[in-house]
Order: C-alpha cells, then structure tokens, then sequence
C-alpha cells in the first residue's frame, strides 16, 4: 500500500507488482491522480479554482465536465476533472502551489437538440437576410453550426438535418461552446473577427481565484429557450386546443372519398 498526503496532490508515480504462488514477482510503473475534492487539506500553501457556467440569460449550466491542467516548475503536474453542479458551479479547491500556471477548460458535447427548433432556424435565416440581425454576439456563436466562423444558409441546412433526424450530431461543432466571460469582443455584431477564448489561462498563480467564470452557448439555440439543468422543466409546446372544420356528408359502402379539415377561427 502506499498513502499519500496533502503535499502530494495531482500525480503521482507509482508500482504495482504482482506476485505468484511460487514466489515470482514483476511490476510495471504507472500513475495515480491524487484529489482534494471535499478540501480537508489545510488551505493557506495552495491555490483553488472555481467558476460558474451560466448562459447569456444566466441559466446555470449542469453536468458539463470541467478539467483543470497546471504545472509548476519544482512540482508534479496537475490534471483534476469535475462536472458542474445544477447552478453551474464548480471548483478545484487547494488544487495546485502557487506559482503554478493552469488552464480551465469546460466541455460540454450532449443532447444536440436541447433548445433547437425551426423557430431557430427562422431567426437565423432573418439575421442572414438582414431584417432582423442578433442582437448580441453569443446568438452568433449559436448560430453559426458548421463552425465556420461565419453565418450563412450551410448553418440552416445543417441544423435541418438535426432536427429531420438526419444527424444525431453537428459534424463539425460541439452541442455547447464556452467563453470566457470577462472577455471583451472587440466588434460585438462580429464575434468570429477574432478568436474569442474557450478557455481561461493564467500564468505564476498568486492568489486563488473564485470568479474564473463562461458564458455557456448552445449551440443551434438562438432564442434562448435551452433547458440548462434540472432546476428548469422542458418548455411545453402542446397545451391548448386546435379545433378543426369538417364537412358533414353521407357516405356509400364501398365509397372512396376525400375529408377536407380546415381550422376553426375559435
């Protein structure tokens, strides 16, 4: 066995060896990432990581897998992984010495469909014909499907297929995109002019940092109305009635005929 401690957090080299009967022995060299995820290591010598994923209208995004990448020049790396509570909260609590430099990179690839609709699709060919642009760069980045940097009909075509059944996933895109949420664009009715970050880097850690936050964007979803986590129930798009007109008539055994409907003006 071998036991490890607070100082020895994010991975470690270890053997493992197996043994016969009659005594042989062998071993092979492998790793063990050591974590801190409840935080009973005495804080004060190492830095922690935290965050939120929210959308635009601020709706915390649930279940994405967040992955915390550091290194420091006299310790071992650091490789930690967690998924977002409902609130979109996560944390690598006195995850790494200071001194270190670290990634945040969060990940979401799931349920394509989630948000998308062919309102969307009407939405997104109004922006593209000019009468009714989106008004602010993350609808963009949903928008544009194919990843091409761009807003045009391929978008519409390929978000069709996902709706049709034909594509169970974009291709060419993730479900979710992340940016960084203190980011600036530097042309808001542009967000492809420049590479906007997906991530959220930080060289020689001095302090820990609480409010290392995105802004999560689903991709295909333009009106907003993707379900986020289980704190949001799925929108209800069959309630009410659709009344319908027939023509009332006699009919042979045997008769071939048409019934016209026709919605009611109620």
């Amino acid at each position: 066995g071998v036991t490890f401690t607070c100082d020895e957090l994010g991975t470690q080299l270890v053997e493992l060896w197996s043994r016969d009967l009659a005594g042989n022995a062998d071993y092979c060299e492998t790793y063990v990432i050591v974590q801190d995820n409840i935080g009973v290591c005495t804080p004060g010598d190492k830095a922690t990581v935290a965050g939120v994923l929210a959308t635009e209208l601020n709706k915390g995004l649930e279940s994405a897998s967040v992955q915390l990448e550091a290194t420091h020049l006299s310790q071992p790396p650091v490789s930690l992984f967690m998924k977002s509570d409902v609130n979109g909260v996560y944390g690598f609590p006195n995850a790494m010495p200071f001194g270190s430099d670290y990634t945040v990179t969060p990940v979401k690839d799931d349920d394509p469909l989630n948000g998308v609709s062919t309102f969307d699709l009407v939405l997104i060919n109004k922006h593209i014909l000019g009468l009714e642009p989106l008004n602010s760069p993350y609808k963009m980045i949903a928008a544009d499907a194919n990843n091409s940097r761009s807003i045009t009909t391929f978008d519409i075509v390929e978000l069709r297929k996902l709706i049709l059944g034909q594509y169970t996933e974009l291709p060419n895109n993730t479900s979710w995109r992340f940016v960084d949420e203190d980011y600036q664009f530097p042309n808001a009715s542009n967000p492809f002019q420049d590479i906007f970050p997906e991530t959220i880097s930080v060289a020689d850690v001095q302090a820990s940092h609480f409010d290392d936050d995105f802004v999560a964007v689903k991709v295909g979803d333009v009106n907003g109305n993707v379900v986020t986590s289980s704190l949001y129930s799925v929108e209800d798009r069959t309630s009410g009635e659709l009344l319908f007109d027939a023509q009332d008539r006699r009919v042979k055994a045997g008769e071939t005929f048409t019934v016209d409907f026709r919605a009611t003006e109620k």
